[in-house]
């Protein structure tokens, strides 16, 4: 059902995914206290069974075997690579300690595959969508809060980095080396050095394509541009094909986005299986399109994992405003938000009321949330990340047959890359549904129900005009730094002028700023000792732009009206969204 009017949302869809026993068993809400210096999760209901599925199931993605990321020492230190002090200098989670799911306490969304690996080294880790969807804050007592689905403040480019070197600085020291090699126990010493050679060679590369000359810091990434490389680049084997990666965004918050028509923020996946098997593709999944017999083209993603997590997100709400840590809230000055906020931010995000599709667009009458998509030469955001994907073209290899129909380039020779990724997407998730068995209503649940009346092909995503999506804000609170690309520190100053906004700010720091919503940004108002875990935002560089977003257009917000908002927006309801 959804919101105060009761209606029926994607009914039946944990039904047929074979999941509502499991559910039903990890659902309880029955938490234990936190353990001093952990954090406190709130109540997004979900267990802490729930959290550790979440945190701890694979999705294909391969970046490494596992017994050499345990092995692997800092670059300039003899301590462990995965130490947590380490992890969190990195912007990423530690673990609070071995778990069932996480025997070796890994960092939260590093995933060891359950398959054996195909060489002595065994098993491969790789990341899984809570290493970037998994968030804590600090409030000013010092007590620490868990956001699960939240947006990670993790340093992609510097966990590249760090990897690179750790493992040519392990080439090079014979102490450390030695260490390294002592700790593989199972494997055949001379066998380590080679195998580290290759391993090396292959991160360089990873690291060499991720460069960009606008550093992304904390808590970004360009995800599209990854994917688009790992597709039709690496796997199709046509080095023209590469771009550099140069438009990142912030990682979005995943509480409601299985009901949202569109998720990303251009909306171009039109259901989420595909959306979450091209994410795989883009953190270190390896699609393999078998020499062009692509009925035979495969990857590495675990399609029944995918369809799970995705279920399990969809239990997943929005983080409650935590009174006892962050303050109350002022209930008269909120009352008075929600009319400022209704007039001018409902009309496009919705809340607390949210419209739905129109039952006649989906099979079974199913409704979503209907997201608005707002046209970039309207909201006035940076454009990159948009242009960049409607602008990139890659020359096809053996998907040209599948894209006749498709826009080309003035020379006939290229695709739009954005439709040669649709193509790629749509033969692997339906060849792995296939290999699997599973047709029919069980093919379409999989799919999310995102069928036209009749149709047996999946709907498409938004492509044009390039838009943003303006999504449901329940739980925004938690989430800066805001628009698409995290280049506004916290919601006062969104709310604000676009001249009043921070030209530079710092990103990093979980200490949280109650009174504007958002996190501590001043580098003098940040702990010395937590400034190693910073990185500089300057609105000024290609794809960092503050503009855009001044709404309302007719009248600029007084500082008070800005307050009154963001008071209701600690309150705001979601939708009530349950299968």
């Amino acid at each position: 059902m959804l919101g105060r009017k009761g209606l029926i949302l994607g009914a039946g869809i944990i039904g047929f995914l074979g999941l509502a026993a499991l559910t039903d068993a990890i659902m309880s809400r029955n938490e234990a206290p936190a353990e001093p210096g952990k954090a406190q999760p709130l109540d997004q209901g979900w267990s802490k069974e729930m959290r550790e599925q979440f945190y701890f199931t694979s999705q294909g993605s391969q970046l490494m075997p596992y017994a050499m990321l345990r092995a692997l020492e800092q670059p300039l230190s003899d301590k462990l690579f995965l130490d947590p002090a380490h992890v969190a200098e990195m912007g990423f989670l530690p673990a609070d300690g071995p778990s069932a799911l996480n025997p070796d306490g890994l960092p939260i969304g590093f995933v060891k595959d359950p398959r054996p690996g195909t060489s002595a080294l065994g098993p491969m880790v790789g990341l899984t969508c809570a290493a970037c969807h998994t968030a804590d804050i600090e409030a000013k007592t010092g007590a620490r809060i868990r956001i699960d689905g939240g947006a990670s403040q993790g340093d992609y480019q510097l966990l590249m980095a760090r990897l690179s070197k750790a493992l040519d600085i392990t080439l090079a020291d014979p102490a450390k080396f030695h260490r390294f090699a002592a700790r593989l126990v199972a494997m055949d010493p001379k066998a380590v050095r080679p195998a580290l050679e290759a391993l090396a060679t292959e991160i360089r590369r990873l690291e060499a394509a991720s460069w960009t000359p606008v550093p992304y810091g904390r808590g970004r990434l360009d995800a599209f541009g990854h994917i688009l490389n790992a597709v039709s680049a690496t796997a199709l084997n046509e080095p023209a094909n590469y771009r550099i990666p140069d438009a990142p965004v912030s990682y979005p918050f995943l509480w409601t986005t299985p009901w949202q028509r569109y998720v990303q923020w251009n909306g171009v996946a039109g259901n989420p299986l595909g959306r979450n098997l091209g994410e795989v593709l883009g953190v270190f999944g390896h699609p393999d399109f078998a020499n062009g017999n692509l009925r035979d083209a495969s990857s590495t993603a675990l399609g029944d994992n995918l369809v799970h997590l995705e279920a399990w997100v969809s239990t997943l709400k929005p983080p409650p405003w935590p009174e006892k840590e962050l303050g109350k809230v002022d209930t008269a000055k909120a009352k008075r938000g929600a009319e400022l906020f209704k007039a001018n931010c409902a009309g496009c995000h919705g809340g607390p009321d949210y419209r739905l599709t129109p039952a006649a667009e989906t099979e079974g009458g199913r409704q979503w949330l209907a997201v608005s998509m707002v046209n970039i030469d309207t909201v006035k955001t940076d454009p990159k990340m948009a242009m960049n994907f409607i602008t990139r073209y890659a020359k096809p290899g053996p998907f040209a047959p599948l894209l006749g129909a498709a826009p080309h380039s003035q020379d006939g020779k290229e695709v739009l890359a954005g439709s040669l990724l649709l193509a790629a997407v749509t033969t692997l998730t339906e060849n792995n549904l296939r290999a699997r068995g599973i047709t029919g209503d069980a093919r379409k649940a999989a799919y999310g129900w995102r069928f036209a009346p009749g149709s047996d092909t999946p709907q498409s995503g938004w492509l044009l005009p390039p838009s943003y999506k303006a999504g449901p804000l329940a739980g925004v609170w938690a989430t800066g730094p805001f628009l698409h690309n995290g280049s506004v520190p916290t919601i006062y100053d969104l709310l604000s002028p676009e001249e009043e906004r921070p030209a530079v700010f710092y990103v990093g720091s979980k200490r949280f700023d109650a009174e504007k919503l958002g996190f501590v940004s001043s580098y003098d108002s940040i702990p010395e000792a937590e400034r190693v875990r910073v990185s500089r935002f300057d609105t000024a560089l290609p794809g960092n732009s503050n503009r855009g977003h001044a709404f309302p257009t007719g009248a600029k917000l007084s500082p008070e009206d800005r307050y009154a908002i963001i008071e209701y927006l600690k309150i705001l309801e979601g939708p009530d969204v349950r299968p």
